[in-house]
């Protein structure tokens, strides 16, 4: 949990000075649809590749770092490549853009570690992953 914190703060404040930057005033109630469509698959679009570059080169996203975590494939315990970094990363986004549900969607994706033998989300059993500490 507290790897997701830290790694919200590191994409979300330079996102969010990025929006700034292009003019985006996003404390105004009155954004227009376009304008929060652009905003939210910038938000979106800069967590996927943070998540899966920090997987796929370091083995860890600055929040794991700080928590003392990593990421390896579950076979051999070798890095993960790229395209399942993709996968690990894109399980959990595409439930939580599910209307209504996908917050309580991406929360058991997440939660099923506490109760999976190997602490697996079903990310990581979908990507073939497991989280190790370093």
């Amino acid at each position: 949990a507290l790897a997701q914190i830290v790694d919200t703060f590191v994409v979300g404040i330079p996102t969010f000075l990025f929006t700034l930057a292009l003019g985006f005033n996003l404390t105004n109630e009155n954004l227009s649809d376009s304008e929060l469509l652009f905003v939210t698959v910038l938000f979106i679009g800069a967590t996927l590749m943070y998540n899966i570059a920090g997987i796929a080169v370091w083995g860890a996203t600055v929040g794991k770092r700080v928590v003392g975590l990593k990421v390896v494939n579950r076979v051999d315990g070798g890095p993960v490549s790229l395209s399942y970094a993709a996968v690990r990363a894109l399980i959990p986004t595409a439930v939580q853009l599910v209307p209504a549900i996908g917050p309580g969607l991406a929360l058991v994706v997440y939660l099923r570690a506490l109760f999976h033998p190997l602490r697996q989300g079903l990310h990581d059993s979908a990507a073939g992953t497991i989280v190790v500490k370093r």
